[in-house]
């Protein structure tokens, strides 16, 4: 029994009587048995995904990072409590050098130096016995079942960029880049040896995007971006090498250099067709829209996305999908509605929007903050102040769990640009954009 399955399942427990529910109606509610959330808060057994961390707070009206002690797994890590108030600052964690001329295996052996003890035994600590034992030993050969452990772990934090605090969980990608690295992956047989090497590119994605589109650090997501896309090229991997120029897209475009945002995401596009997954394929499309929309060419927009909403129609092999969090039919209409907006067409964007938010499940906080702030400025284009506002508040509401620092200055511009209305509701949005700013910068989150 592992004390962080005692703090979880006290967690659980204490939201369930809180809730006045008895254990098989929590069972009913995420569809487990009475036996199974009786052995979760006791500690006996641990929860076996992200995904049902998110529906145990979903309906126990916590938040997931409460649930799963990130407090206790990273201390001093931001955490949000069930009043959406930011407590403790974290550290920033080691910064990533930008690689060089060296060797990818040069790379792997210094750019991430063991330089959070703390942060490498919490994720040392989050592995099973087993896998605990081999991560404790660094220099041995490490087997099949703790590399695919570390993969599911990985993906459970890919997809827990939908709603995850970003300060916590670019610290969480940080540290499991340390652990592989203290595993010597180019030691290993060849297919852990990839298999470790996707893990660290994955993780190195996502504290890529984390710092670019959350924290608003440039230079530590290209040095992220850049590690990863370099172990992308060495184990020749289509669906990562997609992943890593997708994101360099959003980089290089929102920097000021549209066109060249467009070069990446068709780069982009022509590694997933290269031989990545399908799901992959679908949101490379729908980020060469958006460079399209970007640089004002709207037949470029319309036939992108038309390619992503056909490759979704189609089969899929999800297994195979390395993305950040998740892409479907909801985000597509996303990208829809943003694009227009980007063209000036404010009245023909608010639908997808509308339809976006109608359909982007409740626990994807960040899709849906930048859905808010998206309608709330095709509002504002058309003229509805009232509207624009209240979308406003409501993309404040998640960026105050979610430190999301590109919807926090999309909504200062928003003020600004309605601030000569002097109305009640300008003012108010107002309010709360310097209440939120106050709040992010006392929790550690640069504003």
């Amino acid at each position: 029994m592992r004390e962080i399955d005692k703090v979880i399942g006290q967690r659980i427990e204490k939201g369930r009587r809180r809730r006045g529910l008895h254990q098989g109606r929590l069972g009913a509610e995420v569809g487990r048995s009475e036996s199974w959330i009786g052995q979760v808060e006791r500690g006996v057994i641990s929860l076996d995904s992200v995904s049902m961390a998110e529906q145990l707070a979903r309906v126990l009206g916590l938040t997931v990072d409460h649930v799963l002690a990130f407090d206790v797994r990273y201390p001093g890590a931001v955490v949000v409590t069930q009043s959406g108030r930011s407590q403790a600052a974290f550290p920033p964690p080691p910064r990533a050098p930008a690689p060089d001329a060296e060797s990818s295996e040069t790379v792997l052996r210094r750019s991430f130096t063991l330089g959070s003890l703390a942060g490498l035994t919490a994720a040392i600590a989050g592995l099973s016995p087993d896998a605990q034992a081999q991560a404790s030993r660094p220099g041995n050969a490490v087997d099949k079942a703790m590399v695919d452990e570390l993969r599911s772990i990985g993906a459970s934090y890919r997809r827990s960029y939908k709603s995850f605090p970003a300060a916590s969980l670019v610290s969480v990608a940080h540290h499991q880049i340390e652990l592989v690295t203290r595993l010597r992956p180019k030691e290993q047989p060849a297919l852990l040896r990839d298999s470790l090497l996707t893990h660290m590119a994955e993780m190195a994605a996502l504290a890529a995007i984390l710092l670019s589109l959350d924290i608003a650090d440039q230079e530590q997501a290209d040095a992220y971006s850049d590690l990863g896309y370099r172990i992308a090229r060495e184990i020749r991997s289509p669906e990562l090498c997609a992943l890593l120029l997708g994101g360099r897209a959003f980089r290089t475009s929102y920097g000021g250099d549209p066109e060249g945002g467009l070069d990446y995401a068709l780069a982009a596009v022509d590694a997933a067709e290269g031989g990545g997954s399908a799901r992959m394929k679908a949101w490379t499309y729908a980020v060469a829209s958006e460079m399209y929309s970007s640089t004002g060419d709207e037949y470029g927009f319309r036939s992108s996305l038309d390619e992503s909403r056909t490759v979704l129609l189609g089969p899929m092999d999800d297994e195979r999908w390395s993305g950040i969090a998740w892409f479907d039919e909801s985000k597509a209409s996303a990208y829809e509605g943003s694009n227009l907006l980007r063209l000036g067409k404010y009245e023909e964007a608010l639908p997808s929007l509308d339809e976006a938010l109608d359909r982007l499940p409740p626990e994807m906080l960040r899709h849906r903050c930048t859905a808010y702030i998206a309608r709330a400025e095709a509002h504002a284009g058309a003229g509805h102040v009232d509207a624009s506002c209240q979308d406003g508040h409501a993309a404040l509401d998640l960026v105050a769990h979610i430190q999301h620092h590109e919807t926090l200055r999309r909504v200062g511009d928003l003020h600004r640009r309605l601030r000569p209305a002097k109305a009640a509701v300008t003012r108010s949005l107002g309010e709360h954009l310097v209440d939120t700013r106050s709040a992010l910068a006392t929790a550690g989150s640069p504003v």
